[in-house]
């Protein structure tokens, strides 16, 4: 096989099986149109009962990861066609700090916020905008790690509630969600504009309140880190 089978260490077993695959799967290392090994190799690499392989290979096809025939061989998929949103939560829970997938899942982090804030401006009361201010007022000159999570929690939750619109709600309290899973992981994301810029949220909590430039402000703080990302892709294109 094209991937590493490594101790399964805390997970469970199934879930360690599952995790490898996906993540040869996701990252390219098992490619479209690729046969996987069959359930008995598997069940013997990993060193694994043929029930436990099964059940990880189930998984995989219920996401679109891998096509399973009745008596024939199951086939690698391709992860960019399937449009079962779950992808987008697996992807980040697998991808490692540095890796193309990671950085990926900051740039959808990032700029996931820009059209939240077309509505916010359009749409936060006055009230909602206090409350912003005053959370951007009460940060200490040099906030720790946890200040800064818990602000950043805050914020955002009171910038989706200012939109009205239910799906940026959601989208945020899945954010902050995951944000803490990868911690405990080990996978933490480093956000963009670390340390955090309290600067940009006083001038973005002044455009809001203007109704004008939100969404330029923030492109504005987050283009070093685009720019970076360019420069990644580009190096990686490379080689």
């Amino acid at each position: 096989m094209g991937f590493q089978v490594e101790p399964p260490a805390r997970l469970r077993v199934a879930d360690h099986v599952f995790e490898t695959l996906a993540r040869a799967i996701l990252t390219g290392e098992l490619t479209p149109g690729e046969p996987l090994a069959t359930q008995r190799d598997l069940a013997q690499q990993f060193n694994i009962s043929a029930l436990v392989v099964r059940q990880a290979i189930h998984r995989l096809e219920d996401l679109g990861l891998v096509r399973v025939k009745q008596g024939s061989t199951t086939i690698v998929l391709d992860p960019n066609e399937s449009a079962d949103i779950r992808l987008i939560q697996l992807r980040m829970e697998l991808a490692e700090p540095g890796a193309a997938l990671s950085g990926a899942a900051l740039e959808n982090q990032a700029l996931f916020i820009v059209p939240m804030l077309v509505l916010a401006e359009r749409r936060m009361s006055s009230e909602q905008l206090t409350v912003s201010e005053a959370l951007v007022a009460a940060l200490p000159e040099s906030p720790t790690a946890e200040e800064m999570r818990v602000f950043r929690v805050a914020y955002w939750g009171g910038i989706s509630q200012g939109t009205r619109n239910p799906l940026f709600q959601q989208q945020v309290r899945w954010w902050s969600t995951m944000v803490v899973q990868l911690d405990r992981r080990g996978h933490a994301m480093r956000l963009p504009g670390q340390p955090l810029n309290i600067g940009m949220y006083q001038r973005l909590n002044r455009a809001l309140r203007e109704r004008k430039g939100a969404v330029q402000v923030y492109l504005d703080s987050i283009a070093p880190f685009l720019q970076r990302m360019d420069e990644e892709l580009a190096s990686s294109s490379k080689k």
